[in-house]
């Protein structure tokens, strides 16, 4: 593992700097010497350590010089701040909130305004606002990932600006180094009243932003989480009571228009798999296998990737024998770099209109 600091060398290209930064478990931020920084996978990197062979071998010279490293405490973007402790330490449920914030906290309704969306939650953030035009079009007004435990300065404008955040559309996707399973990613219209921002009643204060303002919830992570669990269990249900999912099903696994990607691993299908035989694992999979592929048809999917994983083959044995009672259906193997050895790619050409 790389740390700040350390001397290294590109394996695949000439020259080599300082990690200025640790990105991720992968991934660190290397300095070189005319003062840029390369994201670089650390698989792709060498350290030089004078004190192993490797390291006399590649040992170089760099004249470099980081930066002082900021607090841990205080983001590096000045537009962010940390939610207080106290707010975290309560905090009963994970949420993201838009918070219109009045300079002026005397007279709400004259001044500027700071626009702030807040993560109130565990996670890392990545998002993405649109706001609507006078012309019904979505115009990109900020993206970028955001903090656990933070609120980001979106903007500050004068009162007849704040219309133009009237309407909007909102999508985020959610990261941690470890969880149990991975959450999909969420997407969302927003609307407010114009003539919400010139009454002052509607500013109240919030605990969250510590101060008067507009808040709006965006999204309760721990609600959607839970609905999550209610929706599997309830089709865990009808499936081994013989039962059917709802044609929608194939929707909650879309990652692109007609697209989409199913994970037929049992954890990420039943909520306490334990207490399931192996028999009624592979034929829970293969009746939810089949379930989401007349769904996609249904709702006109072109592609969808059935992720197997390898084990011992029989699952993707019984796949391959269903599809091939299939008519009009093309299979193959997904792409290795993405899936590994362990999925199945499906076209379906007859919804390509």
């Amino acid at each position: 593992m790389l740390e700040v600091g350390d001397k290294v060398k590109f394996l695949n290209a000439s020259g080599g700097g300082i990690v200025a930064r640790v990105i991720d478990s992968r991934m660190v931020s290397i300095m070189i010497e005319d003062g840029f920084e390369i994201p670089t996978l650390m698989s792709e990197l060498i350290k030089i350590d004078p004190k192993d062979a490797a390291g006399r071998f590649f040992e170089s010279h760099y004249d470099i010089v980081l930066p002082p490293e900021s607090s841990p405490e205080e983001p590096d973007d000045e537009r962010t701040s940390t939610l207080s402790s106290q707010i975290v330490k309560d905090r009963k449920s994970e949420e993201i909130f838009l918070a219109f914030v009045p300079h002026d906290q005397k007279w709400l309704i004259t001044g500027l305004v700071d626009i702030f969306l807040i993560n109130n939650s565990g996670y890392d953030v990545l998002y993405n606002i649109f706001l609507k035009t006078a012309l019904n079009h979505y115009e990109g007004r900020d993206y970028g990932s955001l903090f656990p435990d933070s609120k980001l300065l979106i903007d500050t404008l004068n009162r007849e600006q704040l219309t133009h955040w009237t309407e909007g559309y909102l999508q985020f996707l959610f990261h941690k180094e470890q969880s149990s399973f991975v959450i999909s990613p969420f997407n969302s219209e927003f609307r407010i009243e114009g003539k919400k921002f010139f009454k002052e009643g509607n500013y109240r204060y919030n605990q969250v932003i510590q101060a008067k303002g507009l808040v709006i919830k965006v999204l309760s992570l721990t609600d959607h989480l839970n609905e999550r669990e209610q929706v599997k269990s309830k089709e865990t249900k009808e499936i081994q009571q013989g039962g059917t999912i709802p044609k929608s099903l194939i929707s909650r696994f879309q990652v692109a228009p007609r697209e989409a990607v199913i994970d037929l691993h049992i954890h990420e299908l039943v909520e306490d798999p334990a207490n399931l035989e192996k028999s009624e694992i592979l034929e829970f999979q293969k009746s939810y296998f089949l379930q989401c592929l007349d769904s996609a048809m249904v709702n006109h999917f072109s592609k969808v990737t059935f992720i197997h994983g390898v084990g011992n083959g029989v699952l993707r044995k019984v796949l391959i024998e269903e599809l091939k009672k299939q008519e009009g259906l093309e299979y193959f193997d997904a792409p290795m770099s993405t899936y590994g050895v362990g999925a199945l790619e499906i076209r379906l050409p007859h919804n390509n209109q």
